[in-house]
């Protein structure tokens, strides 16, 4: 092989070498862009709920549970599209905080926000749905971080 032809070799490898990592960081950075969009809609889909657990009344009105399955919907399809884009080593963390926040913890795993009841029972109890629901949100977004 000559010194020419060594060199357009050598020059056709590069170039195949930095078109895939091209590609390849294109795919990273708008993969990435896509986790970040989507765990800012999620964000904001539980903004408006997170906020008044955080100053709702013990007691009084406002039930936490109303609030939270009045804006089930918005959770998840927020949540449906977020799970997408969570990385494999964290995907089943969660899916784990998901089904917490909304599932009864026992199978059959019935959709279950009851468990934020803070209309009924002691003053005690309903302080303590509120702090469970606002614990759970708040595990569920620190997945957007």
């Amino acid at each position: 092989m000559t010194n020419t032809e060594a060199t357009l070799l050598a020059a056709i490898i590069g170039g195949v070498i930095g078109i895939v990592g091209t590609y390849s960081g294109a795919i990273l950075i708008a993969n990435r862009d896509r986790r970040i969009d989507a765990g800012r809609r999620l964000r904001e889909a539980f903004q408006d709920e997170l906020a008044s657990l955080e100053v709702l009344p013990i007691p009084g009105e406002g039930d936490a549970f109303d609030m939270l399955n009045g804006a089930f919907k918005k959770h998840l399809i927020a949540t449906s599209e977020f799970a997408r884009l969570v990385s494999r080593c964290k995907r089943n963390s969660f899916n784990q905080a998901w089904q917490d926040y909304h599932c009864y913890p026992k199978p059959p795993f019935p959709h279950f926000l009851e468990q934020y009841d803070t209309r009924t029972g002691s003053i005690e109890q309903r302080k303590k749905n509120r702090e469970l629901a606002i614990q759970r949100v708040k595990h569920i977004l620190s997945f957007t971080e």
